[in-house]
């Protein structure tokens, strides 16, 4: 008996960022979730590139891992070529379904998951900080969702002109769901309800379910899910390659930023389409409207930042602590806190000390992130060796 995929891929901008730095193919049988890293445009660059590559040299007759590496070259090409896209990255989740057998390859913190029988199962390991603590024992994968470095990845595509790229095989049979996911979804709902969402769901439905849920949580990063529902050829019609689509341009308002569902490869290094682009309906894109609720939040959010206003040069003259930005350590000066989208500080002191270099008891003096004077802060910066 031969088996047959239906599938469904949402993406979208989520609540907080001004752009989607998220990528997918969903070609069959390749699939693929990219998740940039590396700045507004850098990021949406690299997932895009690496999400074009991947797909091109697959479809050249590249196995997956063949592809990947591919994928890794063409970014780290690129970033090496322009200053202002140096040091940009992608997560890479992917996998071919061939009859049987899911061959992935994975690299990052995006993650695929497999449904069976009622039971969720997390296919991939997560490359990142807060990730080699739970396979540690140090944290569960429940602290692990709300750690303050759980952003923190420890391995992703581009970044270098080598790298370690998992590759994997599952075995496959009718029945089964697979979900490929930026960790913009994993970061907000928790797995309980991720298999809830799942099971007994179409494809379509439960893709917008996973979104929608990570939307009512909050939606700090950008959201994506690809359902890939596994069944028996003699019983079913293979959902045949839709025409692409492209992210849809993010309005001025992150939001009102546009929902879209791509059937194919979602974004392009370049800004077009990464295949010839579908008309509207076809690719059924949806935008959001502001509720109501959402404008009182955005009235109470301004009247907050106004508020700031007024006391910001106390606090960012007088408070400061030890963080972390993009996995280095650097002191900041405000609060330690956001508000809304309004973050109550701005970092003032970079270093090059990296942040998995400390030991146990250093990292928990900056995971506190305790407010400090000036004083008090540079003389732990000092302490951690982030100062001569």
């Amino acid at each position: 008996m031969s088996l047959v995929t239906r599938h469904a891929a949402l993406t979208d901008i989520g609540l907080q960022r001004r752009t989607n730095e998220d990528s997918l193919v969903a070609a069959p049988p390749l699939f693929a979730v990219c998740d940039g890293m590396g700045g507004a445009e850098a990021g949406e660059v690299a997932s895009a590139l690496a999400a074009e590559t991947l797909a091109a040299r697959f479809a050249a007759g590249d196995g997956i891992a063949a592809a990947a590496h591919a994928a890794n070259a063409a970014v780290f090409a690129r970033a090496s070529e322009r200053r202002e896209e140096s040091g940009m990255g992608t997560t890479l989740t992917a996998v071919v379904v061939d009859d049987e057998e899911g061959r992935f390859a994975h690299i990052g913190d995006s993650r695929a998951y497999l449904l069976r029988d009622g039971g969720l199962e997390l296919l991939t390991e997560d490359h990142s900080l807060v990730g080699e603590m739970v396979r540690e024992g140090r944290l569960s994968r429940e602290e692990a969702m709300a750690h303050p470095h759980r952003n923190i990845v420890s391995r992703v595509l581009g970044t270098e002109a080598q790298v370690e790229i998992d590759e994997f095989s599952a075995d496959l049979r009718a029945g089964d769901v697979l979900l490929l996911c930026s960790d913009g979804l994993t970061g907000e709902v928790g797995e309980d309800a991720v298999r809830e969402l799942l099971a007994g769901a179409e494809p379509e439905a439960a893709a917008r379910a996973l979104v929608d849920a990570a939307l009512a949580a909050g939606g700090h990063d950008n959201v994506t899910a690809v359902v890939i529902g596994i069944e028996a050829g003699d019983d079913a019609v293979p959902a045949g390659p839709e025409p692409a689509t492209r992210i849809l341009p993010v309005a001025a308002d992150a939001g009102e930023a546009p929902t879209t569902v791509a059937p194919a490869v979602a974004g392009s290094a370049d800004g077009g389409p990464a295949l010839p682009a579908a008309a509207p309906e076809a690719g059924r894109a949806a935008t959001r409207t502001r509720s109501p609720r959402g404008l009182l939040a955005l009235v109470i959010v301004l009247a907050l930042v106004a508020l700031l206003g007024v006391a910001g040069v106390v606090v960012v003259n007088t408070c400061y602590f030890v963080g972390v930005e993009d996995g280095q350590l650097a002191v900041y000066s405000g609060l330690p806190w956001s508000v809304g989208p309004v973050d109550l500080h701005s970092v003032y002191l970079r270093s090059g000390q990296p942040y998995a270099l400390l030991d146990e008891q250093q990292r928990a003096l900056v995971d506190g992130r305790g407010v400090r004077t000036k004083d008090g802060a540079m003389r732990l910066a000092r302490d951690l060796g982030m100062l001569p």
